[in-house]
């Protein structure tokens, strides 16, 4: 009894972790069209921004592109990731600035990539990490690129538009929410609003974009495959079965219990990104249902190796948890650690599985996130604590009581973060939310791509005239690029209160 409460102990820990470690990833970058490349630059910023007598400093990373610069200025906004020069060279903020002939700028975090406060990752070197403090990061990158010290005052008269997606699209909303003096408009792409505790609707997206792309007999599928490798995980032999199954690159153990797990992380984690990044679920689902194959895990297997890149499925356990207490820089999952810490103080936002997921997948309660900031910052640590830090950012933002103005907002019902994003209810005037169906993460602040729905390549447009509206002028009908576009779209959910 003790081994299996041990197991299942390792399971869920293991479990947690891969839809978080989605978010720490750069989202891919667009296509470049820039004709310019983009200079990397950097700026000192003030440690504690809320202190004057806090004279400390450190270096902000950010990529300039003077292609389109007049005077105004797009600002894309780096999230819990390492930034790099392909944001500053294509994209909607590209777009933007090319409409606007405004300068483009992409900045850094602190604490991610190459923007380190401190040169280690320790509980006490993360006090200064936060939301609040990034945000008047911007603020004084801002002032920065607005005075003279910065291309000779070029910005000094010009207008401030910010852009990002995801944790990033939070920060744009509440840059313009508590900085309207800086930001003069703002978009946000699947930008999460709303701070929370326990996030059981991420699973349930996941598993109704599957159901909605994929059909029925696929979840199915899926059900009966976990169920399988579950029962063949508890014996030596039929696990020795699964590693040839599954083209493991080592043996998959039956013991000890960690082994077993990574197995299964391995597993959910390939159908998280499949619906969070947009890949092709139909296709995946092919492999699921195909009638030759009998065994449902088999199935499963064909789907997992064809899914893989790699000659073989990597699924050894190196010791996550000491990972993840690494405090060096040079650890693997640096930024793990830091968007943990942020998670456990100010968001929470931990994809629970409940009884309703678990035809398909095991239940994940928020115990066992909590256990993850015990483990990696402090034994103190307590359920008050992660709720005490929801509670001030949603007093601080508003969370979805409150838009700002000059801010247009879109994300995708199959986005597994749109939960927690406004929708076509909370758009006030001059603040429209776009809804696009069947769309997942981040796809509007890319550029043009194939495949891209109709409503999708229209919210782009619509994106690009409402920046040029308030902060230029509306777009001439003779311009055949960006055209004012209806406020009914087929297949759109769209609000505009004017």
């Amino acid at each position: 009894m003790r081994y299996q409460r041990l197991w299942l102990r390792w399971l869920l820990l293991l479990l947690v972790v891969p839809c978080l470690a989605l978010r720490m990833r750069e989202p891919p970058p667009p296509i470049p069209v820039s004709r310019v490349t983009p200079d990397e630059r950097w700026l000192r910023v003030k440690l504690n921004q809320f202190v004057a007598s806090d004279t400390r400093t450190f270096l902000m990373r950010f990529y300039y592109n003077d292609e389109f610069a007049e005077e105004n200025a797009v600002i894309t906004i780096g999230g819990e990731w390492e930034i790099s020069s392909g944001w500053a060279m294509g994209g909607l903020a590209y777009d933007i600035a090319k409409q606007l002939r405004a300068g483009m700028f992409y900045t850094e975090h602190r604490y991610y990539g190459k923007t380190r406060p401190f040169d280690n990752t320790r509980l006490s070197s993360l006090q200064y990490l936060s939301v609040h403090q990034a945000l008047a990061d911007l603020a004084q990158f801002i002032h920065y690129i607005k005075s003279d010290a910065f291309e000779g005052g070029q910005y000094k008269s010009g207008r401030v538009v910010v852009v990002g997606c995801s944790y990033a699209g939070s920060m744009a909303t509440w840059m313009r929410q508590t900085y309207p003096h800086l930001v003069d408009a703002a978009f946000s792409d699947s930008g999460p609003v709303l701070a929370q505790e326990a996030y059981p609707e991420y699973m349930t997206i996941v598993i109704k974009a599957i159901r909605e792309r994929g059909g029925e007999a696929c979840l199915d599928s899926i059900s009966e495959g976990m169920k399988q490798l579950v029962k063949m995980l508890a014996t030596i032999a039929k696990a020795k079965e699964l590693s040839k199954m599954f083209n493991t690159c080592t043996p998959v153990q039956s013991s000890p219990p960690q082994d077993m797990t990574a197995f299964l992380e391995k597993i959910e984690d390939s159908f998280n990104e499949l619906v969070q990044k947009s890949k092709n679920i139909p296709a995946a689902c092919a492999v699921l249902t195909n009638a030759s194959v009998s065994s449902p895990v088999r199935r499963l297997a064909n789907y997992i190796t064809s899914w893989s890149s790699k000659p073989c499925v990597d699924i050894r356990y190196t010791g996550r948890a000491p990972d993840y207490m690494n405090t060096s820089y040079d650890s693997e999952n640096y930024a793990a650690r830091l968007w943990m810490y942020q998670t456990c103080v100010e968001f929470g936002w931990y994809p629970i599985s409940t009884s309703a997921h678990e035809p398909y997948f095991p239940r994940v309660p928020l115990e066992y996130y909590l256990q993850h900031c015990k483990d990696y910052f402090s034994e103190d640590f307590n359920e008050e604590q992660l709720r005490r830090g929801v509670q001030q950012t949603n007093i601080m933002f508003g969370g979805l009581k409150h838009r700002p103005d000059h801010l247009i907002s879109v994300s995708g019902t199959h986005d597994p973060w749109s939960a927690l994003a406004p929708n076509s209810s909370h758009a006030r005037r001059n603040s429209p939310v776009y809804v696009i169906p069947g769309v997942a993460h981040c796809k509007a602040i890319r550029g043009p791509e194939n495949g891209d729905s109709r409503e999708l390549r229209n919210a782009r447009r619509v994106v690009v005239n409402f920046m040029h509206n308030n902060i230029h002028r509306p777009i001439p009908l003779s311009d055949a690029t960006y055209i004012q576009v209806t406020p009914v779209l087929l297949g759109l959910a769209l609000v505009v209160l004017y």
